[in-house]
């Protein structure tokens, strides 16, 4: 079926079909009725920080998570504004971002901080305190856009609760992990990260471990290694 119905030379764009397709993308982002995958894959990547090939390319993975109140975690690497601002406007639907949970300033989690904060002014920044001066010096994000929280503080979506911890060297001292209480799920930063681009379906499958293992061994020896403790 095509997305355009030709009758007599003119164009009627065949809207049930559009919307088919907006379907089966959400459906592939979708990873529970709160939350979806805004992240984006990067193929052109040749070297992750500069040292480690990438023969699978890399993915820049950011969350949705929505209900009464919508957080944001984590942004992308810088080069993908539109496709990423794109995937959260087609999850929001017209809504505001409340918050930007910020686990991890490198550059492939925290890039687009500043970008998003210019598209949502409202928007407030949740990080923890080791994280106040990296936002200042690399956003010029001041005090009064961040919400500091700390081990074992939670704030309130609505139905929801975001939890967090610190997890420093995980790989950067000021790393921290958030978890949603009501659907035990981790948002781990770099804790459980592979190297490699994902599929169309954003959730294991039983195929899922034996195609990263060999890239999620390289990656946790090389990036997160001897600091590993609280992974474990």
């Amino acid at each position: 079926k095509s997305i355009f119905d030709f009758d007599f030379g003119v164009i009627n764009i065949n809207f049930a079909y559009i919307k088919l397709i907006i379907h089966i993308i959400l459906r592939y982002m979708k990873i529970s009725d709160r939350i979806y995958s805004v992240g984006v894959n990067d193929n052109e990547k040749v070297l992750f920080e500069g040292l480690w090939p990438l023969p699978y390319g890399v993915s820049y993975n950011s969350y949705i998570v929505s209900d009464e109140k919508i957080a944001l975690i984590d942004t992308v690497e810088a080069g993908f504004e539109e496709e990423y601002l794109a995937n959260i406007k087609e999850v929001i639907n017209g809504r505001k971002l409340d918050y930007l949970v910020v686990n991890h300033m490198e550059p492939d989690h925290a890039s687009l901080i500043t970008y998003m904060l210019a598209e949502y002014p409202d928007m407030k920044v949740v990080a923890n305190a080791k994280t106040l001066p990296m936002l200042k010096g690399y956003h010029n994000v001041g005090e009064d856009r961040v919400l500091v929280v700390s081990e074992g503080q939670e704030i309130s979506l609505g139905q929801t609760t975001l939890r967090f911890h610190m997890t420093p060297m995980v790989h950067w001292p000021e790393t921290m992990v958030t978890y949603l209480v009501e659907e035990a799920t981790l948002f781990s930063a770099d804790a459980f990260g592979t190297f490699g681009t994902v599929g169309d379906i954003i959730v294991d499958d039983e195929n899922t471990f034996e195609e990263y293992k060999d890239e999620m061994i390289r990656y946790y020896s090389n990036i997160v290694g001897k600091y590993g403790g609280p992974v474990q």
